[in-house]
């Protein structure tokens, strides 16, 4: 075909011999469209070289055609394998539905009631994925009473008008607490994460549930902050091993705090698992790469990127009304750490 001619929905039709409907449900992600259809019109549209014209279908649709997607702001952030995981599966639905994403660095401290609404009523964005915000944040009140369509991710709060998806975070730590207590380990300490956000309250809580319910001693000494940082844990976890009576194991309530915590045992002298066995929370990439490869609580990191995106154009589609919750199942991945 002359590739100086505009390529229009017709003649991707008229090659793939579906109609022009089923080519623009295959476009917009909209409708059923049988699989072998799909892939057709794909290569089709792939063979032709068309691309969408965003512009028009923005003006058409009275809609930006953009997300948006709080980071936030600290150094290296992108190199952070939990971020970029997440962002992988939201960019990966996005793209699908020619939306594109915006990423937002935000200040989760930051007090500013109306920041959140601010973006919201900029008309660059049809909607929000909020990722690392905290407690008592009231930018995510205002910006429900706004009626815009946002969602948390990995961040869980039951109020009118507020999307979250999270993972089954109290579930994990039992199950990690589980696993070191058949193992024979009686004396566990807990690395916590920022009791800010509701994950780390949530493993928090999963933990003084997990030691009660084996009957094991809960040691106020040996629970100690990381704050989600693997500098902070590596620092914090000396008062561990201070004293001759130090645990034989610790979970840590997310992997780069793991990785700090066996950096310091190594420096002590001690051997993982043999002298203390630790165990993770969120299976990042870098964890089966260690040495040893780390025992974590996988939670679907790439997934919950994914459905995030899905409930947010579902809102933004008018398919969904908030509240919407879901949570995300996580499975323990045994590795040399424990």
């Amino acid at each position: 075909m002359n590739q100086s001619k505009k390529i229009t929905i017709a003649d991707i039709a008229q090659k793939a011999q579906v109609s022009a409907m089923t080519v623009s449900r295959v476009l917009s992600g909209k409708g059923v469209v049988a699989k072998a259809t799909d892939v057709r019109v794909r290569r089709v549209i792939k063979e032709l070289g068309y691309y969408p014209n965003l512009l028009a279908r923005s003006l058409s649709t009275n809609r930006s055609m953009h997300i948006g997607v709080t980071i936030p702001i600290m150094e290296q952030v992108l190199m952070d394998n939990y971020i970029t995981q997440v962002l992988s599966g939201i960019t990966d639905v996005a793209q699908q539905a020619n939306y594109r994403i915006t990423l937002i660095p935000f200040d989760p401290y930051e007090k500013n009631t109306d920041e959140f609404v601010r973006w919201a009523h900029s008309k660059i964005l049809d909607g929000l994925i909020l990722i690392k915000t905290i407690m008592d944040d009231p930018r995510i009140d205002a910006l429900a009473d706004s009626g815009f369509p946002f969602i948390l991710l990995n961040h869980k709060l039951r109020k009118k008008s507020v999307n979250f998806i999270d993972s089954r975070n109290v579930t994990g730590v039992r199950m990690a607490v589980n696993c070191l207590y058949e193992k024979g380990h009686r004396q566990i300490a807990f690395v916590s994460g920022n009791l800010e956000e509701s994950n780390a309250r949530d493993r928090l809580r999963g933990f003084k549930e997990a030691m009660k319910s084996n009957g094991l001693e809960l040691r106020p000494e040996w629970i100690i902050p990381g704050w989600f940082d693997q500098q902070a844990a590596y620092i914090e976890s000396q008062q561990l091993f201070e004293t001759d009576h130090y645990p034989s194991a610790v979970f840590c309530a997310d992997d780069y705090m793991a990785i700090g915590l066996m950096q310091r045992v190594k420096e002590m002298g001690l051997q993982i698992p043999q002298d203390v066995a630790i165990i993770g929370f969120d299976d990042i990439e870098l964890a089966s790469y260690l040495n040893p490869p780390l025992t974590t609580i996988r939670q679907p990191l790439l997934q919950m990127g994914k459905e995030a995106a899905e409930i947010l154009l579902d809102l933004i589609e008018g398919k969904k009304k908030a509240p919407v919750h879901k949570f995300m199942e996580v499975e323990l991945i045994e590795r040399e750490t424990c």
